[in-house]
Formats: structure tokens, C-alpha cells, sequence
């Protein structure tokens, strides 16, 4: 994530919940995502939310897996402030502040790696896929929703970070050269726009 967006994100984190997309989006897009991981019929005993800013989607899956572990990296300070609010007082978080192209774990530690709509703001993207196929133990699953530039609206190429919308085959491409295997792509309505899911494994 480039320092203008961590400004950014450091700037709105106070309010990024209560907002008109925090609101009517961000919370929709984060229960579709549970529910596109309940979907795989495994339980899973450590998660990782890459781009976790408020918690929001880490206290959802902490709610519907009460027995894994939590963990999340995001760059902006700020957000990590909110998340650790919301989530240090009720169970045992890992909170860092990192990039998607350089995770601060182990290699195999994560059996769940999940990513809500900060995918197009990696500076890196590719670098980012690689570190998450690292982390990602065999067996377990990446599942990640963006604005993929798949069946997106006009309206989307008047925002700054519309260059860094991938296609699926450009997506895929980078799974693959990670060590990943796209499982599936999943779609659901979400508020006034459709949401799209890439399930992901070590191949």
C-alpha cells in the first residue's frame, strides 16, 4: 500500500465503520465472506486477515470459529488502533502492522488466509500473492474479494486505483506462480453492487 493510501485509511479510520460504505458495504462484503468460508466445510484453526483495518471481518470469522486463532496485518496505524479496540478485550489477537508483500509469520502458519477489499491497494500485488502462498499451510485456503476486474461497472475506471485492477487470468497467474490453485470463483450480491470470491489452495 502506497503512504498516500496508508494517510489515507489513518485519516477515515475513526469513522471508516460508520460511514455511508462501511455501513451499507464494507459490513455486507465481510458476512458474504464468512459465509463464503463456512462454505468449505473446514474449520479452521489459524486465520489471517491481510488488510485487516478494523477488524471487522477478523471479529466475524472470531465469532463463527471461536476456536482458531486470529491474526491480522494492515499498514495504517490508525485502523490497527480501531481493530484492537473492538477485538483485544475478547480473545487473544495477533495485530501487526505490515504489508501484504513482506507478512511478519512463518512459513505453513495459517490453514486460512483471508483478504476483504485491499487486494488493489498493494502496491506489489504479485509479491503479495507469493507471501500468502508462503503462510498458507497445505490443505488450507485463501479466500479474497476485491473489485476484480471482472463484470465491473464504468464508473470504476474513474477511480485512482483503477489501474490496479487484475482480470481473473491475471489473477489466476499470479496464484500460480506462487504455488496456488484457484479453487473457485464465487459471486453474491452485496448492497447495490455484486461482490466477487476467489477461493484459492496450495496447489
Amino acid at each position: 500500500m502506497s503512504d498516500k493510501d496508508v494517510d489515507q485509511f489513518n485519516a477515515r479510520a475513526g469513522r471508516y465503520d460508520r460511514d455511508f460504505l462501511g455501513r451499507n458495504y464494507h459490513r455486507r462484503v465481510h458476512e458474504a465472506l464468512v459465509n463464503v468460508v463456512a462454505g468449505l466445510g473446514q474449520e479452521p484453526r489459524a486465520i489471517l486477515d491481510v488488510g485487516c483495518g478494523t477488524g471487522s471481518a477478523l471479529a466475524l470469522l472470531g465469532a463463527r470459529f471461536p476456536r482458531a486463532g486470529l491474526s491480522g496485518v494492515d499498514p495504517a496505524p490508525e485502523m490497527l488502533r480501531v481493530a484492537r479496540d473492538r477485538l483485544g478485550s475478547s480473545r487473544a489477537v495477533d495485530l501487526q502492522e505490515a504489508h501484504a508483500e513482506s507478512l511478519p509469520f512463518g512459513d505453513n502458519a495459517f490453514d486460512l488466509v483471508v483478504s476483504s477489499n485491499s487486494f488493489h491497494h498493494w502496491v506489489d500485488q504479485a509479491a503479495g500473492i507469493r507471501e500468502i502462498g508462503r503462510v498458507l499451510a497445505p490443505g488450507g485456503h485463501l479466500v479474497m474479494t476485491d473489485p476484480f476486474a471482472v463484470g465491473f461497472r464504468r464508473w470504476i475506471r474513474a477511480m485512482p486505483w483503477f489501474g490496479r485492477l487484475r482480470t481473473a487470468a491475471e489473477v489466476e497467474a499470479m496464484l500460480s506462480a506462487a504455488g496456488l490453485e484457484r479453487v473457485a470463483w464465487r459471486s453474491a450480491r452485496v448492497g447495490f453492487v455484486s461482490s466477487h470470491f476467489l477461493i484459492a489452495r496450495p496447489g
